[in-house]
């Protein structure tokens, strides 16, 4: 399969850039070119044919275009680091990157992202946990086994232990939380 390079014009708030894009074909290179304009919240972009300066961005979007990470090692950011935190600067703005790989992959932006290895300049996907809260001790993946459990009827301390943390933490999360049928109340009593 060969490779055609596109060029992504960009533009926000009058200020404009042209990012390279590497893909398979016409609809792929379309679906990067709105996953990416959604990502750094463009107000405009247009996709040609053609060549643009290749950057660390442009780098990190085809990596993510392609699924080029893998679950056992680090993808450490060689560009911009501001207060220890993976940065790049376009558009005349300083974008983290760990927002924008979360605009990219279309996941909320409500979520706080945690760098779960210990490599603070680590920008894999796979090494992120999406957290509801800044200080929450659950990602979204623990908040659905934890409403699970709980419509099954495991107590409480049965899930703080299966999910580590302590029982404190899961009352505190169900204290507002409901059923997706909205009648049965998460809150029940282990007494029962």
């Amino acid at each position: 399969m060969t490779l055609t390079r596109y060029s992504l014009y960009i533009e926000k708030e009058s200020k404009s850039i042209r990012i390279a894009v590497t893909a398979n074909d016409a609809a792929h290179a379309q679906g990067q070119a709105l996953d990416i304009a959604r990502s750094l919240k463009a107000d405009r972009s247009e996709l040609d044919y053609g060549k643009a300066k290749n950057n660390k961005l442009s780098e990190l979007y085809e990596k993510l275009a392609y699924n080029d990470f893998d679950y056992d090692s680090c993808f450490e950011w060689k560009g911009s680091v501001t207060n220890g935190v993976p940065s790049v600067y376009v558009l005349s703005r300083r974008y983290y990157i760990r927002p924008l790989i979360l605009g990219y992959l279309d996941i909320s932006q409500d979520n706080t992202v945690k760098n779960t290895c210990s490599n603070p300049l680590c920008v894999n996907p796979y090494h992120n946990q999406y957290l509801h809260e800044k200080n929450s001790k659950l990602g979204g993946g623990d908040l659905q086994m934890l409403l699970a459990f709980r419509s099954q009827g495991v107590s409480i301390p049965q899930i703080a232990k299966a999910l580590k943390v302590h029982r404190s933490t899961i009352y505190r999360i169900l204290k507002d939380e409901r059923l997706s049928s909205g009648t049965k109340d998460h809150r029940q009593s282990a007494r029962r």
